[in-house]
């Protein structure tokens, strides 16, 4: 599977601040890929992005400590990132960065 180009439009919602329509993409890819047996590992990447833009998302609601709970989600999938090989790799450190710049934007 290559998703490539879904996870560029996953990136441009990112950096556009659309939170629920970026979670939503992803969540359609986390489902996708943990369906798949030889991308069921790799799921768990996007699984853990999923939960990191609905940190973003509670934080707008002023949902601090929920958020504070589903950024712990994140955090315990967020290793896989470096560790797994996968042809998203790029875009994979790519949101991983976004996710960290804007997160200490937030708790500036």
């Amino acid at each position: 599977m290559d998703i490539k180009l879904q996870l560029e439009d996953i990136i441009k919602l990112f950096k556009d601040k659309e939170f629920v329509k970026c979670h939503d993409e992803l969540e359609h890819l986390w489902r996708e890929y943990k369906n798949d047996e030889s991308t069921r590992k790799e799921s768990f990447i996007l699984k853990a992005f999923t939960n990191a833009v609905v940190v973003f998302e509670l934080e707008n609601m002023n949902r601090i400590q929920h958020s504070k709970n589903v950024w712990n989600t994140y955090k315990k999938y967020e290793y896989l990132i470096d560790k797994l090989d996968s042809v998203n790799k790029s875009q994979y450190i790519e949101l991983k960065e976004l996710i960290y710049k804007y997160k200490e934007e937030l708790d500036k």
